[in-house]
């Protein structure tokens, strides 16, 4: 058994990373497979020691294959994109989970389920009401989706449980599926609109914060800037420069990563601030709801 350092410098340093799959195929085939070998000891051996393997095994070797297929070594070593993926592909899968629960056993297609949470997710992000029918038709043509076919789907969900874009897991973190779900092929063009308009409502925010009550500040500026610390993919540094100058910077957030290596969940800072999980959720959700 190797040492963590050693696996780590077995997975970043790989052979695999500089084999052509075309010119080489059979070779390459083989390296994948000793290559998905270590990653998953690794996992299982020193990042998540305590949980069964078959509970995320296949979360890891899908997230992996992907991370394979689009890793470029030249931006930096293979963990620190796959651990940021891996980490992000847990938070979707138990999300799903979470949602087939609300749904109460009702299965949807999995090609519906993805555009009605597109739908969803549209008219969440432009505050708009899902059962006016003029909105309805904005949001098919924007989607491209046949007018009967976006209701049919509509009709689907309401009987599934209503699908919002964001869940709440075990531990009292909301979840946005669709902020998670980060395309690997943007362009340099769509990376900077993507980070002048996440700046841009950052601003937003930072504006609307500002004319909440005094008792609610703590409590609203640790959930935002936990938000906006995992929006940045959980970089430090970036998200300082993101919130830079912003009335709802909370420090304390920050200090918390620091020291226990990881973001404080709702129910933490619902400890933290005093405040119970019932007020929390009311408080944030009339943030949100000014936010429209």
């Amino acid at each position: 058994m190797f040492t963590r350092e050693e696996y780590e410098n077995l997975i970043n340093n790989s052979p695999l990373f500089e084999i052509d799959k075309e010119s080489s195929p059979a070779l390459y085939k083989t390296e994948r497979y000793n290559f998905l070998t270590i990653l998953t000891d690794y996992y299982r051996l020193y990042i998540y020691p305590n949980k069964p393997l078959d509970s995320y095994s296949m979360t890891l070797m899908e997230t992996a294959i992907e991370c394979i297929k689009y890793y470029n070594k030249s931006k930096g070593e293979f963990l620190h994109l796959f651990n940021s993926s891996m980490k992000r592909d847990l938070h979707i899968a138990k999300a799903k989970e979470i949602i087939e629960e609300k749904r109460q056993g009702i299965r949807v297609a999995s090609e519906d389920d993805k555009l009605i949470r597109k739908i969803v997710a549209l008219a969440n992000s432009k505050g708009l009401d899902i059962n006016d029918s003029t909105v309805q038709e904005k949001i098919s043509k924007a989607l491209n989706i046949e007018f009967t076919r976006l209701q049919e789907l509509l009709r689907i969900n309401n009987d599934a449980i209503v699908v919002s874009s964001t869940v709440t897991n075990e531990d009292g973190d909301e979840i946005e599926l669709f902020d998670l779900q980060v395309s690997h092929e943007k362009t340099a063009e769509d990376k900077m609109a993507e980070e002048s308009a996440f700046a841009a409502l950052v601003e937003r925010i930072d504006v609307v914060f500002a004319s909440v009550q005094e008792r609610q500040k703590k409590l609203l500026s640790m959930l935002l800037t936990v938000e906006v610390i995992k929006a940045c993919d959980e970089d430090l540094d970036k998200a300082r420069q993101v919130l830079e100058n912003k009335k709802l910077f909370n420090e304390e957030a920050f200090d918390y990563y620091v020291k226990n290596g990881e973001l404080p969940t709702a129910k933490q800072i619902g400890v933290l601030c005093g405040v119970s999980e019932q007020s929390l959720s009311r408080t944030y959700k009339n943030f949100k709801e000014k936010l429209k």
